[in-house]
């Protein structure tokens, strides 16, 4: 990569991102004039809100025959800011309805004491506040009453009322106090402004100019792929830092402003020793930086799939709920940062941000996140080359996109489905499987799984029906030789024992992932084997193998060569059954699986392989005693080095003998 070019085309796609008036809207403008001017006149108008709540004057009428006492109470308000206006109806109800006042007290005696009864329109804001303030006018007067009488009884009201006395200390200090307080705004705010920062220069480096017909003549330069993908990629970065950067002042200005007011208001308010959180924005930049490879790559992978801006934004919809949806883990308290978190992009910035401004500086978790978006960054960017390097891609006429958004009447007959139709299903599938599936076990236990199973089978089916496309070969439903099945058993025996391995290391990296895994598959699995072979066996064989190894194999074969088609599919896979402890051994059991199923060009065998897998996970919790007299190792809480080594001996052994079954054997 020549370093000189790749400078050149980088000052280029400047040039080119900043002469866009959208970009430089969305960099400067908004940051430095919108956010400061929105939250400035946020809080201009909740003071004036509570300013006009405590000193209006209120409207009330007495339904009741009042002997002078009552009505002095809401005349002696000289203490508040707030008055009362008592009004004289003949119709209360009517004249509230009519807001004509704003509640109506009705005043009788039970037993010796007084009863209150308040009549208001929580609908009329004047009303619900009018009842605030009668409240507190009447809870003042019972107080005032009871200390009057337990006088006359000769006791010490403070001693009476009070017969303990609670003193609160808070020893958080000024700068932890306003950490928390920022800690819950400032991540959300920052993943977002970067990602509305990267959005527009995204947009315009990759969609932009296949629509303005630029790319064709920048691809007949004298430059490589590589340089042109990573001169795009430094601008649209560049700009998502900058826009960031420009966020932050803009916030930190606000929060100087909003704290200075709050030390006029309050002059016991102590000082701020900035000071103290040179090491967090030192930290937090790096992780900035960081993400911002990540999103940045990400950003350009979605727009550069678009054929134009409008196709671009569509694209992008998702991409900024799901980010929006991952930083919201930042305000839930109960979410911490641990090893399992993170993984998770977007969330392990929100919450590593957060702690920093709580002063938290863990190392391994701070370098952690680093790796990890440095890491995802770098797979982004790789994906990125991928993209730029596929001809359908950059200079496709649309044929091989979206063809679930087509009419059908202008779709073709026969073919596999396109990439872009199984991401799309797969997205909507998973948004199915988690609500409405996830509904349905709640309510029906595992019959919930059963119709969760249908959910995934019934979406690419229907895809497939509208789009016109082969049935037959979408879903690999051909025969094979039985050779395919003999093979297909050898390398899932193998696969589950190399899966208990990776099992047992995950378990220890994500100890809350697998045992909430573990229980809430207990809780379902319910009392009846026969059944549960049927639903978590026998129904996932059929219709997850027809998602995964038929739909989306297919429809990523179609564009890939077969070993990066098995493992895209493998990690679809593994991403579907969410979670990160069963994730990797997923993964490798989707990808053997996929194996098989390309070498076979049948969906048969994954089904038998898929069935043994799920059949034996099922017979292992019903029959736990037998299951550990027969494999002690199962029962066995840590794997002892011989064990493992015996294992990963057998496991190698037995997908060793199945490749060569599968790999021997001709092709129908």
């Amino acid at each position: 990569m020549n370093v000189k070019i790749v400078k050149s085309l980088y000052k280029k796609e400047m040039l080119d991102v900043l002469r866009d008036k959208k970009t430089v809207i969305m960099m400067l403008v908004v940051p430095l004039v919108l956010y400061p001017l929105v939250m400035i006149c946020s809080l201009s108008i909740m003071t004036g809100i509570t300013n006009s709540i405590s000193s209006n004057t209120y409207r009330i009428c007495f339904d009741f025959e009042d002997d002078g006492h009552v009505g002095e109470l809401f005349k002696n308000t000289d203490e508040v800011s707030y008055s009362f206006e008592i009004v004289s109806c003949e119709n209360p109800s009517e004249a509230l309805a009519n807001e004509e006042i704003d509640a109506i007290i009705r005043r009788t005696v039970e037993n010796g004491r007084e009863c209150f009864d308040i009549t208001y329109m929580s609908s009329i804001n004047n009303s619900s506040y009018a009842t605030d303030m009668i409240e507190k006018t009447l809870n003042s007067y019972a107080h005032n009453l009871t200390i009057s009488i337990l006088e006359d009884a000769g006791l010490n009201p403070e001693q009476t009322l009070a017969p303990v006395d609670i003193h609160y200390r808070d020893v958080s200090t000024n700068e932890e106090t306003a950490g928390s307080l920022l800690g819950m705004l400032i991540p959300f705010m920052l993943v977002m402004s970067l990602l509305m920062g990267t959005m527009y220069p995204a947009i315009d480096t990759t969609a932009g100019e296949k629509e303005r017909g630029t790319l064709e003549t920048m691809l007949t330069l004298p430059v490589s792929n590589s340089e042109l993908i990573m001169s795009k990629f430094l601008a649209v970065g560049t700009i998502g830092v900058t826009s960031a950067v420009l966020n932050l002042i803009a916030m930190g200005g606000v929060g100087a402003y909003m704290y200075n007011m709050v030390a006029t208001i309050r002059e016991s308010t102590g000082g701020l020793n900035m000071s103290r959180f040179i090491p967090a924005i030192f930290v937090g930049t790096l992780c900035i930086l960081a993400f911002a490879i990540f999103i940045s790559a990400i950003s350009m992978c979605v727009c550069a799939l678009a054929r134009s801006y409008k196709e671009a934004n569509n694209y992008l919809t998702p991409l900024t709920l799901v980010v929006m949806f991952a930083s919201f883990l930042g305000f839930i308290p109960n979410v911490t940062l641990n090893t399992s978190t993170a993984l998770i992009p977007v969330a392990n910035v929100c919450l590593l941000v957060r702690d920093l401004l709580l002063f938290k500086y863990n190392i391994q978790m701070i370098a952690l996140v680093l790796f990890v978006n440095v890491a995802y960054g770098l797979v982004s960017v790789m994906l990125l080359s991928k993209i730029y390097n596929s001809e359908a891609v950059i200079f496709g006429d649309g044929n091989g996109g979206i063809q679930i958004f087509e009419r059908r009447s202008n779709i073709k007959k026969g073919m596999l489905p396109t990439t872009q139709d199984a991401w799309l299903v797969i997205i909507f599938t998973a948004m199915l499987v988690i609500y409405a599936g996830g509904a349905a076990q709640l309510k029906y236990g595992i019959y919930g799984l059963l119709i969760t199973q249908f959910i995934v089978v019934g979406i690419p089916l229907i895809a497939t029906i509208y789009t016109k496309k082969d049935i037959k070969n979408t879903f690999k439903l051909k025969g094979c030789s039985p050779k395919y099945f003999f093979g297909g058993i050898f390398v899932i025996i193998g696969g589950i024992m190399l899966g208990m391995l990776v099992s047992a290391v995950t378990g220890l990296i994500f100890k809350e992932s697998a045992l909430d895994a573990s229980e809430s598959m207990t809780q379902i699995i319910g009392d009846s084997f026969p059944l549960a072979l049927i639903i978590i066996a026998l129904a996932p064989a059929i219709c997850e193998e027809l998602m995964f190894r038929g739909y989306v194999l297919g429809a990523m074969s179609g564009k890939y060569n077969p070993r990066t088609a098995i493992i895209i599919s493998a990690a679809i896979f593994g991403i579907y059954h969410m979670s990160i402890s069963k994730f990797f051994t997923t993964a490798l059991i989707g990808g053997l699986i996929c194996y098989v199923a390309v070498k076979s060009k049948s969906i048969f065998p994954g089904m038998l392989m898929h069935f043994t897998n799920n059949a034996l996970s099922v017979a292992t919790m019903f029959y736990q005693e037998e299951t550990a007299r027969i494999f002690p190792v199962f029962a066995k809480e840590t794997l002892a080095v011989s064990d493992i080594l015996i294992m990963l001996g057998f496991g190698i052994f037995f997908v060793a003998v199945g490749f060569f079954v599968v790999k021997s054997t001709k092709k129908n």
